[in-house]
């Protein structure tokens, strides 16, 4: 009997040590590939991709993203002391806003800079019409996903609404 248990002990915390947890939610986790893969695809639908211009656009879109996701990093990073600040209910200086500003109009010169330097070589594989597209496409795609969710998450109008009795004071 001491055997079946040890035995069944054992394998129970070699089954626990070896588990591996799931990536986690939010943005970049368990859903990121899905995202990435419903992006490529809406992109090459939009724009309408050949193959061989796919095969060259999306490793250079993908180094594009990596610049910008490392200048997104940036911007966290600035405002991360300030934030710590904040919440721990100090005063931010004038110098230290002002060169807060001047630091992200650096950023948004750097995120302008890179775009546009990404759609120009772009211009090697797409056309002027597809380039235009391109830069049209984070804004539409935004503007579907809201307008999805809004629907999503509406009201059913199949369920009647309670009203919750007024309380008279």
């Amino acid at each position: 009997m001491k055997k079946i248990v040890i035995t069944l002990i054992t394998v129970l915390f070699t089954g626990l040590i070896f588990a591996q947890p799931g990536k986690p939610r939010g943005p970049g986790g368990q859903y990121g590939e899905r995202m990435e893969m419903m992006m490529i695809w809406k992109l090459t639908d939009n724009l309408e991709l050949t193959e061989d211009q796919a095969e060259k656009f999306f490793p250079n879109m993908r180094e594009h993203q990596k610049q910008m996701s490392d200048i997104r990093k940036e911007e966290k990073e600035l405002f991360t002391p300030l934030y710590k600040k904040i919440k721990k209910s100090e005063e931010i200086s004038k110098f230290e806003a002002d060169k807060l500003l001047k630091e992200i109009l650096n950023l948004t010169q750097k995120r302008s800079k890179t775009l546009n330097s990404f759609v120009k070589k772009s211009g090697n594989i797409l056309n002027p019409t597809q380039q235009v597209k391109f830069l049209m496409f984070e804004g539409i795609l935004k503007q579907q996903v809201k307008s999805r969710m809004k629907d999503r998450y509406k009201p059913s109008t199949l369920r009647p609404r309670v009203q919750k009795p007024k309380r008279g004071f």
